[in-house]
């Protein structure tokens, strides 16, 4: 019994000193296997204006500022293309209107993110029903202030 205890003892102290070939600690697996990508955007699929995104946004469930920040955000993010990709500098990437990024929001597929609906309702809620955009850079770097006008307007006259 005691050989037995110490040999796993021994077997799991030689995978986490990295001993035994092919068997890192997920840290040091994490550190191994980063990668660095160029910065780079792709603007494709159909362009949807501000109005189009308030209607999108308020089918979806939207409602009041976290409308006006939705629209501004996606404005933001994507200037409205549905098949927007950012290629971030650690490979990872944003996708879609609301730039939903591939690593943090696994559950959302490729298909779902490059569908503007699927795509809002992912974003829905990802920011809490519309009340928290702090996942977004552009709401956190302040860009999306530029947009605030037009999603104003856009959801006093959504398409």
């Amino acid at each position: 019994m005691h050989a037995v205890s110490r040999f796993v003892a021994v077997a799991a102290a030689s995978v986490l000193a990295g001993l035994v070939p092919g068997a890192m600690p997920a840290a040091v697996q994490a550190v191994a296997d980063e990668k660095t990508c160029q910065l780079r955007t792709e603007s494709d699929g159909d362009q949807l204006s501000a109005s189009q995104l308030a209607r999108l946004a308020m089918d979806t469930g939207f409602t009041g500022d976290g409308l006006v920040d939705a629209v501004a955000v996606a404005l933001a993010e994507s200037k409205g293309y549905t098949k927007a990709v950012l290629v971030n500098k650690n490979c990872t990437r944003d996708r879609g209107l609301w730039q939903i990024n591939d690593y943090w929001h696994p559950e959302v597929s490729e298909q779902q993110a490059f569908d503007p609906v699927q795509n809002a309702k992912a974003a829905f809620e990802i920011s809490d029903q519309g009340a928290s955009w702090h996942q977004w850079s552009t709401y956190e770097n302040g860009l999306y202030k530029d947009y605030l006008p037009d999603a104003e307007q856009a959801v006093r006259n959504p398409a």
